[in-house]
């Protein structure tokens, strides 16, 4: 036999879930994406984006989700390589916050001696990959 209390929480359990069934759900659209690759001279982290880069950033408040990933050149990974590619990706962030961007919507990731997007062979292919990536996500509703 089930005790009242107990009978009594899943009644309200059962209101609930079925009020909560009756609401329409809300249906968004296809996500958004847009972003920006910014390079770092040799060991730096200021982050500094080009005219055209903070063109396409001046949105970055309005968006739903903004992923910032750091990233070095190095060939093997290690702690000082891995600090470097955080220290970029939180400059990043910094400059996203300080020009109105939520930190709740900033997702930061970091590696290094990963996501190669040119020949690390070569002094201008190094630059290309000592970056931060910059994603952001808009979602219509």
């Amino acid at each position: 036999m089930f005790k009242p209390c107990l009978l009594a929480l899943s009644a309200a359990f059962l209101v609930a879930a079925q009020s909560a069934s009756a609401q329409p759900m809300t249906e968004y659209g296809r996500p958004v994406l847009s972003g920006v690759f910014v390079s770092f001279p040799h060991g730096g982290t200021a982050f500094r984006p080009t005219a055209r880069q903070e063109a396409e950033l001046l949105n970055a408040k309005d968006a739903d989700l903004v992923t910032i990933k750091g990233r070095t050149s190095t060939l093997k990974p290690s702690a000082q390589d891995e600090s470097l590619a955080l220290a970029r990706a939180l400059s990043a962030r910094s400059y996203l916050v300080a020009r109105g961007v939520s930190p709740l919507k900033i997702v930061v990731n970091f590696a290094s001696a990963a996501d190669f997007i040119a020949d690390n062979s070569t002094p201008e292919g190094r630059l290309e990959n000592q970056r931060v990536e910059v994603e952001l996500v808009f979602v219509g509703n």
